[in-house]
């Protein structure tokens, strides 16, 4: 289990903007006192919080507010403060999360309620918020002391850095997972050079590929294509070095514009369709639905709700970085409590479209444009890539 388990998604982010727009940061969106309650009296029926059941009350908020553990931050530790006070320490990946557990425990009784969370990314890594693994691979663990194994990360796969821990970085992987990797296997980079190096073709490694200075790059690293060579890739590690890699070892992977046209068209063909939860027709769409049709008519099945769609993919944006997104990217918004609750498509240019009352509609995160969405600009979390 990891050890800060998931939690909510929030609102601005620390450090500096998006490459795409140089915008004002979106306002952070008040709680939903009604919400706040019934979390509140799952946990304590009578809103009479005690101090001796803190942990009972920090845990019931992950379990009833969260998402999957995996994806999330939710670090959260509470202890007595006064005689009737709470304090709160740990780290969560939104601001949301930090402003709803306030409420969250106010509504429980105490005060006064010392709110001392960190929202990450921590504002220590500076623009260096990105990164590669630079070493064959790397083990991604549930805790900086390197016992239970989460994943494992592989030669050039993309990492959203979120804070610096002993000598492990907390990290998003390319599967959006999160974990501590050792901080020597990863090659910190700003947002420019983290979008250079993930934009264009991938050479997808097959087989095993020694080299002559005794590394191996190993099965299923997707690195940089620069160019090919008689029967070989040439690629680019993270650290600008160049490598030969067999063509009938390897695969060249990258998306035609036409099948993002495809998905694209898919789904402006029902602007104006009017919003129906459940619904996956011309005659009434969710959003959820909305994405499912315009990949599925592209031949690409995917999960029903959001929830679920977006454990599909690659991770490519976040709250504090868009620069890495294309179009066909999926979306994903959290509600106040920061709970994934919506989905979309982005179309480029900040343009997204996306199901929502009363009808399919295209806004914009830019707030120089006409469309622009604010409160989907505020609640936006993650983007996911389904084709490479």
């Amino acid at each position: 289990m990891l050890r800060f388990a998931l939690a909510v998604c929030l609102v601005l982010s620390v450090g500096p903007l998006s490459l795409q727009a140089q915008e004002a940061a979106p306002t952070e969106r008040p709680v939903d006192a009604a919400v706040i309650e019934r979390l509140a009296k799952q946990a304590e029926p009578d809103l009479q919080g005690r101090q001796t059941h803190l942990r009972q009350y920090v845990d019931s908020f992950r379990f009833n507010s969260a998402n999957d553990a995996r994806l999330c931050v939710y670090d959260v530790t509470a202890e007595p403060a006064g005689e009737k006070g709470v304090r709160l320490t740990g780290f969560v990946e939104f601001p949301e999360t930090r402003t709803a557990l306030e409420a969250y425990f106010h509504k429980l009784g105490f005060t006064p309620v010392e709110n001392k969370l960190e929202t990450l990314p921590a504002a220590s890594l500076g623009e260096k918020r990105f990164g590669f693994i630079k070493s064959p691979h790397s083990l991604s663990y549930a805790e900086p002391a390197e016992k239970e194994i989460v994943t494992d990360c592989l030669l050039g796969e993309s990492l959203f850095l979120l804070r610096l821990e002993d000598d492990h970085y907390l990290v998003h992987n390319g599967d959006g997972y999160l974990g501590f990797v050792a901080a020597k296997d990863i090659l910190p980079v700003d947002e420019v050079e983290f979008a250079k190096y993930l934009e264009g073709p991938r050479v997808s490694v097959r087989k095993d590929q020694p080299e002559a200075d005794g590394r191996t790059i190993l099965a299923a690293s997707r690195l940089k294509y620069v160019r090919t060579d008689g029967d070989h890739y040439v690629a680019q590690l993270p650290t600008g070095e160049e490598v030969k890699v067999p063509a009938a070892e390897s695969d060249l992977r990258d998306t035609p514009a036409e099948k993002l046209d495809v998905v694209c068209t898919n789904a402006k063909q029902l602007l104006g369709t009017k919003y129906l939860w459940g619904g996956k027709t011309s005659s009434g769409v969710d959003c959820s639905g909305l994405v499912q049709i315009a990949y599925g008519n592209a031949g690409v099945r995917l999960p029903r709700d959001s929830t679920q769609q977006i454990h599909m993919g690659q991770l490519t944006g976040t709250r504090w970085s868009r620069a890495a997104m294309r179009r066909g990217d999926t979306l994903y918004f959290i509600n106040p409590q920061g709970k994934i609750s919506h989905t979309g498509l982005y179309l480029g240019d900040d343009q997204f479209i996306h199901a929502v009352s009363p009808v399919v509609r295209i806004n914009s995160f830019n707030p120089e444009d006409k469309n622009y969405d604010q409160a989907r600009h505020a609640s936006f979390a993650f983007a996911r890539r389904l084709w490479e």
